[in-house]
């Protein structure tokens, strides 16, 4: 018995760390480029999904599936992942990755997950049995990826079911929220310590002070300091400490005295309790700024070198007269208003301020690092939603001279891109949400990995989140869980307190406030040992973050910091921001614009040129551009003209920079025609982003070309963002149409039209179609008056009277009947099938049909007609993610499914769901507040056995016409 029981045991331990420790980091031993391939075997006759996922450490690798390129994963960039269902064959699959390293310590790791029907999944994963090319190499594991805690998580998802406005229930509430509703990761516990008085307010801010004690910002003025009893579960002593200092969004307790950003009060203030008696007898006036008060003066933290900082919404205006570390050359770019977020830096007395960051929207918290680099969690524009300029909430990673590139210009027209390649980039993308305070888990007595975790709170949807970062060369990213939730849990701000434990208050809005503590209850857990992958990468980053900081102190008059041949992306941000400081003492060197090299990312250096290209003086880049230099084949163009060789963030930047020297500067007509060639070259491209970055500027350059293959995009497979974003910039042009493609432009328009999303998005749509029918002259109005004036309608419910169930159908039935010839089939019944069926009701194929469904007009390019035919005779198998139906269960018990029709803008406090697909129009109004369940049903909104009342050769006559090109 003994015996059998250890071997069980013993399986179940080989079976978990085999489950488990997949995928593996691999390299080629002693190499600096490596190639490695692998072969799987695979039939895809029951293939539901199929995706991949690869990272790599200080290597850019390209992956080749069966001779396709899926794509590039970038030493210092994200995750890859890549939907490869169309790229996999039937039997024999090869993947072929290409290497190349970018520092000491290359690795990569990749993962592809496949699905079949009946949800069972088979695992692909880099390990050491891998094969490299050439002789005497040997790949080497360095360690599972998968016991990093990171690279486990799903990305969090916020859909139209989700209750934004769940915070108005705390509007009313006796009593702050019953803990017992939270949903909270296993082994932690919460309680409620305090629900706020009606004489205390409402709280939006909260710190310990060096005795132990709480103190809570008031949100309309005043301070009070709540004490705990010995064993923290308990509020034994509460007192007023301010009864007007307004609004204080940032507290911090430091230096032996209080800090306090009052929002209301347009001032930091300084409190000291000089004779510890418990009361602040002085109080010094450290800052004061102008501006609104909405995206306001919010949260203060202390720097790893005593310094405070503290962090501004949009609403408040830049200071002016004091050290600016960002770039000094970006003022004569910025739009007006110019108003941003940003940090500001200054010694404990006040003295020495600077702007230490900014491009921010409304960042709340700010907190740092067990490596002395700071954080926050910047907003959304809600406004924005659905549109291509949107940007969603974000981690952000605050070095010196950093601009992240919001501008508060929301709701001019036409709108701002607030995403550009020359901007710093975000650490980790959270989605929607509404930011609040957010604090490293540090004084925690959490394991280690909730320890090093971020705390950012989301105020409208009630979440606490976890953050898990990973490092990347000088800068970090990451993935996020939900570690709380509640129904509401209008979240404000947190602390740790002496004890280990989390505290957090809700408020905000007037709402009822409570006081919450949060502790781990579970077994200790030791921290496991780092694989050596780990071990080399932190190393390797601590390094570059010494580099990148030592780069930082020229962030002001001073001398340049020479340009070096270094990959990590934050490093040369801040080498170009050093150079922008010091233009005088900058040395452009034209050598280091080189031909780009497959997978290296120093060559070419872009951020070199981007520095010249902002130093220069109109005269400088006429002569660079006008130079005969442009003609030789060592000209400044003609050597960046095959940027399709680039790593996709230089991709970026090469556009970016292209787009800025052309709206900035007079070119030369010789050298647009240059710039022409050289974006043609690669366009269309493989990768939907590039092309989104591509065809604004051959729009413009070479309109005759280039509308025609946009309105292609157009016609595809393209999503809600790449649409918006082709109709936008296809709407002033005159050149390039055809009667056709301008019919086609405003069916697209119509169908868009359709769309929910926030206020922004039908003024967006309605001032793009009046920018669009003023370039129409009189004669195409005329002609194009039908389509003009057209709106999506569903089409009349079919006369089926005489129709009667013909046969149950399944795929055996067609075995041996699919390889027809498309001439010999009747297109003209397919296209009465189509209607017949009911396929109109829900699917457009070109101009036919209503937009609820998937679009078909493409869908002959993405099925074979076995796997068309399967999806139409069994539409459970194999549900598209966007066309999932949801089943709700409410409050009353009752539970109601069907498709919830889309609305980007999530704040609003109702869904409207259509319970019978073929009737879409006809929708059920339910209050987000009233759902208390939510599932997605297994069952389709395509109803199965449509083609039952159809024959054999009608359903054929109906494949033939879906992949009829001339529809």
């Amino acid at each position: 018995m003994f015996f059998r029981g250890f071997i069980l045991s013993l399986f179940l331990i080989i079976l978990t760390q085999y489950t488990f420790a997949l995928p593996e980091w691999i390299w080629t031993k002693n190499k600096k480029k490596t190639t490695i391939r692998y072969d799987f075997e695979k039939k895809l006759e029951d293939l539901m999904s199929a995706e991949l996922r690869i990272v790599s450490d200080y290597a850019n690798v390209s992956v080749v599936l069966n001779d396709d390129l899926v794509g590039i994963a970038e030493g210092f960039g994200p995750v890859l992942k890549v939907n490869i269902l169309d790229h996999l064959v039937d039997g024999k699959n090869e993947i072929i990755l290409s290497a190349r390293s970018t520092g000491k310590t290359p690795a990569l790791a990749l993962k592809i997950e496949l699905v079949d029907h009946s949800n069972k999944n088979q695992i692909i994963a880099t390990s050491a049995d891998w094969k490299p090319e050439g002789t005497n190499s040997k790949i080497i594991s360095l360690g599972d990826l998968a016991v990093e805690k990171w690279w486990n998580l799903s990305d969090l998802l916020i859909d139209e079911v989700d209750d934004y406005t769940q915070w108005k229930r705390a509007s009313n509430s006796e009593k702050a929220t019953d803990p017992s509703s939270f949903q909270i990761i296993p082994n932690y516990k919460v309680e409620l310590l305090r629900s706020a008085l009606p004489e205390e307010g409402s709280w939006v801010n909260i710190a310990f002070d060096p005795k132990g004690r709480i103190t809570v910002a008031r949100e309309d003025k005043g301070l009070i300091r709540y004490s705990l009893s010995d064993n923290s579960e308990k509020i034994v002593k509460a007192e007023k400490i301010n009864d007007d200092l307004k609004e204080c969004r940032g507290l911090l307790y430091a230096h032996g005295t209080l800090y306090v950003h009052a929002n209301n009060s347009k001032s930091l203030y300084r409190l000291e309790d000089k004779d510890e008696d418990g009361t602040f007898e002085t109080r010094n006036l450290l800052h004061m700024s102008e501006g609104g008060f909405g995206h306001g003066r919010n949260d203060l933290a202390m720097g790893p070198e005593g310094k405070i900082y503290a962090i501004n919404g949009d609403s408040v205006n830049l200071p002016e007269g004091i050290i600016n570390r960002m770039s000094p050359l970006r003022n004569k770019h910025l739009p007006s208003p110019k108003n941003e977020g940003h940090v500001i830096r200054m010694d404990s007395d006040g003295r020495n301020k600077e702007i230490f960051c900014a491009g921010l929207r409304n960042p709340y918290g700010i907190d740092f690092n067990e490596d002395g680099e700071a954080f926050t969690y910047d907003a959304d524009a809600e406004f924005d939603m659905g549109t291509p300029w949107y940007r969603p909430t974000q981690i952000k990673h605050l070095t010196s001279g950093a601009d992240f590139g919001w501008r508060a210009v929301t709701g001019k027209w036409p709108p701002y891109y607030p995403d550009h390649p020359d901007n710093a980039q975000h650490s980790v993308h959270i989605g929607k949400g509404s930011p609040t305070g957010i604090r490293f888990g540090t004084k925690s007595n959490f394991p280690q990995e909730y320890k090093r975790a971020l705390y950012a709170l989301d105020w409208a949807y009630g979440r606490i989140i976890a953050i898990h970062f990973v490092t990347r060369g000088s800068t970090y990213m990451g993935a996020s869980e939900v570690f709380l939730r509640g129904k509401p849990l209008n979240v404000t701000d947190l602390d740790f307190g002496p004890d280990g434990a989390m505290y957090f208050v809700t408020g905000g809005r007037k709402t009822k406030s409570g006081l919450y503590r949060v502790s781990y209850i579970g077994k200790e857990v030791n921290e496991r040992n780092m694989t050596l992958q780990e071990k080399m990468r932190n190393e390797s980053s601590h390094k570059h973050r010494e580099q990148r900081k030592k780069i930082e102190k020229s962030h002001k008059s001073k001398t340049a910091i020479p340009f070096e041949e270094v990959t990590d992306p934050r490093i040369r941000y801040a080498s170009r921001i050093s150079a922008e400081h010091n233009a005088n003492t900058f040395i452009f060197s034209p050598e280091k614009i080189n031909n780009s090299t497959f997978l290296e990312d120093s060559i070419p250096d872009l951020d070199h040129l981007t520095a010249k290209l902002n130093i220069a003086s109109e005269k400088e880049i006429t002569e660079l551009i006008e130079t005969e230099e442009i003609e030789r084949k060592n000209g400044l163009l003609n050597k960046l003209m095959d940027w399709g060789k680039m790593i996709p963030s230089k991709q970026f930047e090469y556009i970016n920079i292209i787009r800025r020297l052309i709206s900035r500067h007079k070119i030369p007509e010789q050298a647009k025609e240059q710039i022409i060639e050289s974006l043609g070259k690669n366009f269309p491209y493989q990768s939907a982003k590039i092309n989104m970055a591509v065809s604004p500027l051959l729009i413009d350059l070479d309109p005759v070309r280039t509308v025609p293959k946009v309105i292609e995009f157009l016609q595809g497979d393209c999503s809600q963002r790449e649409g918006i974003h082709y109709l936008f910039h296809l709407r002033k042009t005159t050149l390039g149409w055809s009667l056709e493609s301008r019919k086609i432009f405003f069916e697209i328009l119509t169908k868009h039209e359709t769309l929910l999303g926030g206020r922004g998005l039908p003024q967006a749509l309605t001032a793009i179609r009046k920018e669009s029918t003023s370039t129409l002259t009189e004669k195409e109005k005329e002609k194009l008056s039908t389509v003009l004036a057209s709106r999506p309608s569903l089409p009349e419910f079919p006369d089926r009277s005489n129709r009667s169930v013909t046969n149950s159908w399944n795929i055996k039935k067609f075995k041996g009947l699919l390889n027809f010839n498309i001439d010999k089939r009747n297109l003209m019944n397919g296209e009465k099938v189509f209607e017949l069926a009911l396929c109109s009701r829900c699917h457009q194929y070109g101009r036919i049909g209503y937009p609820i469904g998937p679009d078909l007009t493409n869908v002959a390019n993405r099925f074979g007609r076995e796997d068309l035919l399967r999806e139409i005779l069994l539409p459970s198998n194999s549900i598209a993610e966007n066309y999932q139906a949801v089943e709700l269960k409410l409050q009353e018990g009752n539970i109601l499914r069907g498709q919830v029709i889309p609305n980007l803008d999530y704040r609003v406090p109702y869904i409207q769901i259509a319970e019978n697909s073929l009737y879409p129009n006809k929708t059920t109004k339910i209050d987000k507040a009233n759902i208390i369940e939510r599932s997605n049903s297994k069952v389709s909104l395509m109803p199965s056995g449509l083609l039952n009342l159809f024959t054999m050769d009608e359903i054929l006559d109906l494949l033939a016409w879906l992949e009829n090109p001339s529809q």
